[in-house]
């Protein structure tokens, strides 16, 4: 039975270091993961698999996803139910940094598939220990009015991390060692000094319970459908984030300038959809707090993305990829930032927010194992990276259309 002190709102306004503080977190949580995913993972696999790189890369992103659905929920659940000096999500924001940075030397050393899927596997374990109870601190210290606001300092993560990974880390191409190096440093600076000093509210005082593993978030409606619309949207980000690289190199002389390496033209797209992210999740997400409609700015989000995905397959010419990549980044950062602060908001139980993020979280990891492996069969089957991009843009249209059945939205 839970004290019902504890079940009160959280009321006490944010500092600015806290959301500021946050917000590099975030940032540093994805550099974690974002030059792996969208660039250090395909070179590796590239390496390792040679011409079965797309393959390699897919059960390899497939294990990796699947792993990660089941981390975090786990390690949310944990960070629920701790009780330290530290606080409950300190200790594991510390503890998954250092495994994480140690994954990421793990999977930079791998030689073979074996190698780099158990990397894969470890970093993804590590990386949500981390990145579990750093979400869960927003339904724990940020009210409502400021949720907007610090998941627009959250939105930026992203695309700070794409901009990481475009005009430093792909800048670094030769020497895998040197690129794994600085991917870690760089997110020690921004996580630690936030960690280190963070003061959490004390946990609330409740009958002590067994440990267990629980999706009974999943039987309230908004939320069930909150989790069905991003399982599908988050299929379709996944998608453009692991295939953008193979699909420009499917067609150089198309979708390039003349005179443009592949590389350099994945390169300008990151950059050009990071910055259209970083503009359209910050605005969004403070506009989102003033006009009270977070749904709104979900939907508009998950639209764009559908549309930027089409425009690949519509108009593979240059300057097509251009346009379809930028409106990609917008759609993209207005999602991100509405969704989470929606989602911290439709939270069924406010005292598991660790275990019910850790549930959300599985329509994001999820993705990133089922979109490879469905990618993965088309390929297998004789269908082209546009019908997978096709197929991409269909999910994105019906998570969309998923969010106007939500009846209860804050």
């Amino acid at each position: 039975m839970m004290d019902p002190v504890a079940q009160a709102p959280v009321t006490t306004r944010c500092s600015r270091g806290f959301v500021v503080g946050y917000g590099a977190a975030q940032a540093g949580a994805f550099i974690c993961f974002i030059p792996l995913l969208t660039l250090l993972l395909p070179e590796k696999a590239e390496q390792i698999g040679g011409a079965d790189k797309a393959l390699l890369l897919g059960l390899a992103a497939m294990l990796g996803g699947l792993t990660a659905a089941g981390a975090n929920l786990l390690f949310g659940a944990l960070s629920d139910g701790t009780k330290s000096r530290m606080g409950r999500r300190r200790p594991w924001i510390l503890a998954g940094f250092a495994a994480t940075a140690l994954a990421l030397a793990l999977i930079g050393s791998a030689r073979d598939p074996f190698q780099l899927a158990i990397g894969v596997v470890v970093f993804q374990l590590a990386v949500n220990a981390l990145y579990a109870p750093l979400m869960a601190l927003v339904p724990d210290m940020v009210p409502d009015e400021q949720k907007g606001l610090v998941c627009a300092w959250t939105g930026v993560a992203l695309p700070v991390a794409n901009l990481f990974t475009a005009l430093i880390v792909s800048r670094l191409a030769g020497s895998a060692t040197v690129q794994f190096a600085v991917v870690i440093a760089a997110a020690a600076v921004l996580v630690l000094p936030f960690a280190l000093a963070l003061k959490e509210p004390p946990a609330p005082r409740q009958i002590p319970e067994p440990f267990r593993l629980s999706f009974v978030a999943l039987k309230d409606r908004t939320f069930r459908l909150a989790f069905s619309s991003r399982l599908l949207l988050e299929s379709a980000v996944a998608i453009n984030t692991l295939y953008l690289f193979f699909f420009l190199q499917a067609q150089p002389a198309r979708s390039a300038p003349e005179g443009w390496s592949v590389a350099q033209v994945f390169g300008a797209l990151l950059i050009a959809s990071t910055l259209a992210a970083a503009a359209s999740g910050f605005a969004g997400g403070i506009l989102s707090d003033r006009l009270r409609r977070r749904r709104a700015f979900v939907f508009a989000g998950g639209a764009g993305m559908a549309v930027a995905l089409a425009l690949f397959v519509s108009w593979p010419t240059w300057p097509g990829p251009l346009i379809a990549q930028l409106l990609f980044g917008v759609g993209h950062g207005l999602h991100a930032t509405a969704v989470a602060a929606m989602t911290a908001q439709i939270l069924p139980d406010p005292q598991k927010s660790g275990r019910d993020l850790g549930v959300m979280n599985i329509a994001v990891a999820l993705p990133q194992g089922l979109a490879p492996a469905c990618a993965v069969a088309l390929l297998s089957v004789g269908f082209s990276l546009s019908s997978v991009f096709a197929a991409a843009s269909g999910a994105a249209l019906l998570a969309s259309a998923i969010l106007m059945l939500m009846r209860r939205v804050p």
